[in-house]
């Protein structure tokens, strides 16, 4: 191979510039034209003379016009200087207000990050899809060859991906806690601008994306020896408990973060990415979605079913982008048609609906599956008897602190020390339980 190096160096000068120049047009993604440009003087050369449209152009090769201010909006609030509550209120004024579009001087440090992000949301968006149409919603029965998306579709569940990516570059803990926006400050600044749908929608990609970390979450948390002296709680706190702040805090490092971590295969991996960014975050995405459904004593307990003309300009949100299929919005409604506004997003009787994505399909996907020809009625089972499950728990706590304080370390499984990575023993010091009953 070595020795056709020279010759294709060769061949790649004699190309006129305009040649080069559609090579480059005709990439993939950003990451591949700032590889290319980079490995040869002549492509260099040809990217300088038209860097701006060359850079466009190949961003619109992986992201659609459609989705593009997303991707846009998502670059400007990972950028926003300085970070406070004026500088992102005026960001999602101008957001809302107008749709982004590329600057004239965009460059290749600008389409490399958002390039990322877009291969980052196709993964989640491929396995989302998978997992959603893998089961008919309706009979229960296995989907082996759902119907392929149609461009909305696909639009719908990308877009969302963008949005939750943007709700964390806003609303995740930085530091600074007593000047972040509260849950029930962002209904105003972020979910009143749009449509209960859209806000489920949201409310899908959480808890898909939430499903897919805390498999991971939680094996870390039943093995690791320094999680069990600390006891991280894991299993049985689930889906009882799907706002656990230091759950919510690993969601909130976005995508890419996620995608490592669900993509990670052994224990050291896993190791970097929990250990050294586990956080607790109180007022996340899951806290965000229920409280946009205002508070307690503000539910009226009036049914979506009994709403008039005025209830419905008062409660029901206009979308942040119309949808020229009605499929999310009737969806919405016949899920929530015996519903009042207090369970308007988030609500727990529907999350086997929210697995499903039923919010994200054109109407022709949800007729065929008959879902409307009858009442939603959820077939959750009652919340189990944990109490043996909470007991082995704090016994694996109590195992892994012994081993902790005689310098114990790394993974560790009942019957099997065999993995632990002993150090210096650490001054013992007595334990003390808490029981922190849900």
């Amino acid at each position: 191979m070595k020795e056709h190096i020279p010759k294709l160096h060769s061949l790649v000068k004699s190309f006129p510039l305009e040649l080069t120049q559609l090579i480059l047009c005709a990439l993939p993604d950003a990451v591949t034209l700032r590889a290319l440009v980079l490995s040869h003087s002549s492509f260099y050369r040809a990217f300088v003379a038209g860097r701006h449209l060359i850079t466009l152009q190949v961003l619109l090769n992986q992201i659609s016009p459609d989705l593009l201010p997303d991707a846009l909006a998502v670059l400007k609030s990972s950028r926003l200087k300085p970070w406070s509550r004026e500088s992102i209120t005026e960001f999602l004024t101008s957001y809302h207000g107008k749709r982004f579009s590329p600057s004239p001087a965009w460059t290749i440090s600008d389409a490399v990050p958002v390039s990322m992000l877009h291969d980052d949301i196709s993964f989640f968006m491929a396995d989302f899809v998978s997992m959603a149409l893998a089961v008919h919603p309706v009979t229960g029965v296995p989907d082996v060859f759902p119907s392929p998306l149609t461009s909305r579709e696909e639009f719908r569940i990308s877009q969302a991906f963008y949005r939750f990516e943007l709700y964390c570059n806003l609303f995740r803990e930085r530091g600074w806690k007593d000047d972040r926006f509260r849950p029930e400050e962002q209904q105003a600044i972020f979910f009143d601008q749009y449509s209960p749908w859209e806000n489920e929608q949201l409310a899908c990609v959480h808890d898909y994306l939430y499903r897919r970390m805390v498999a991971v979450y939680n094996e870390f948390a039943a093995h690791d020896i320094e999680w069990g002296e600390y006891q991280v709680k894991y299993g049985i706190y689930d889906w009882h408990a799907p706002e656990n702040a230091w759950k919510q805090g690993t969601l909130s490092l976005g995508l890419n973060y996620l995608r490592r971590l669900v993509t990670a295969k052994t224990y050291e991996e896993r190791y970097q990415l929990l250990a050294h960014n586990h956080r607790s975050d109180h007022y996340f995405l899951h806290e965000g979605l229920v409280a946009s459904n205002g508070d307690d004593e503000e539910d009226d307990a009036i049914e979506l079913c009994q709403y008039g003309s005025e209830d419905e300009r008062r409660y029901i949100h206009s979308p942040f982008l119309n949808d020229a299929d009605p499929g999310p919005a009737k969806a919405w409604r016949w899920a929530h048609e015996h519903v009042s506004r207090g369970s308007f997003v988030q609500y727990e009787s529907h999350r086997e609906l929210r697995e499903r994505g039923y919010v994200m399909w054109d109407l022709a996907r949800l007729e065929q599956w008959n879902l409307f020809e009858q009442a939603w009625r959820s077939g959750m089972e009652p919340r189990i008897d944990f109490v043996e499950e909470y007991r082995a728990m704090v016994r694996s706590f109590d195992a892994r602190s012994e081993i902790y304080q005689r310098g114990g370390r790394g993974w560790w499984s009942e019957g099997d020390e065999s993995k632990i990575v002993w150090k210096k023993q650490e001054p013992h010091r007595p334990r003390v339980h808490v029981i922190n009953w849900p």
